[in-house]
């Protein structure tokens, strides 16, 4: 039986698609789906890197938890603590996962990189971390290399904010399930609407 194909729009470079990885692990294991990995980035290569500092808060005030900690509360995990650079181009990474999905081992791929940026600091706009990362992974290095500098499939990319807006993805992850979408949702949600989605097929 063919597994039910789940789009995600995700992007490297955002905290709440790691933990998304690790729902689409859980979904994966559970329900038997497959995903299609949509590329969309945060910070593609026309928009300047700003700067963002916090307000200050009274010194007075009792510490609350950022929308941040609670996502990963939720999902039972600890914040990394060897994350790779923030913010992070991640042009070069998605076309290597379009080139993966040509040839093949592009759920590993995926894997492999958000593993690498936030597990072991791996920069996924550096050419040689990325061949390190998918070396193991993908038969022909040299032809994924070509498809990075060609920018092959920069159609297949889109790009924060206004691309992203008029696609529909206002936030990342997104999970495309049973014709809804849920955008940053814990597990519990993304497991109900499969449960739906499921008996609706």
């Amino acid at each position: 039986m063919t597994p039910m194909i789940i789009p995600v729009a995700h992007d490297y470079s955002c905290p709440w698609c790691w933990i998304g990885l690790l729902q689409a692990d859980q979904l994966r294991a559970e329900f038997g789906v497959e995903f299609n990995w949509l590329a969309y980035e945060l910070y593609p290569e026309e928009l300047e890197f700003g700067t963002w500092t916090r307000p200050e808060e009274p010194p007075d005030k009792p510490p609350t938890p950022t929308r941040m900690e609670l996502a990963y509360a939720a999902q039972g995990i600890e914040r990394p603590t060897n994350k790779g650079p923030f913010p992070m181009r991640t042009h070069k990474a998605h076309e290597a996962t379009e080139y993966a999905k040509q040839t093949g081992g592009v759920y590993d791929l995926v894997s492999a990189f958000y593993h690498g940026h936030y597990e072991q600091a791996a920069d996924l706009d550096n050419l040689d971390v990325l061949t390190a990362l998918a070396r193991p992974i993908v038969k022909d290095l040299d032809e994924m290399l070509r498809a990075i500098e060609e920018k092959r499939y920069k159609a297949n990319i889109t790009g924060f904010d206004e691309g992203a807006y008029r696609s529909g993805v206002y936030n990342v992850p997104t999970f495309y399930i049973g014709g809804e979408r849920y955008a940053e949702q814990p597990y519990t949600v993304l497991q109900k609407a499969m449960q739906k989605a499921v008996v609706a097929a």
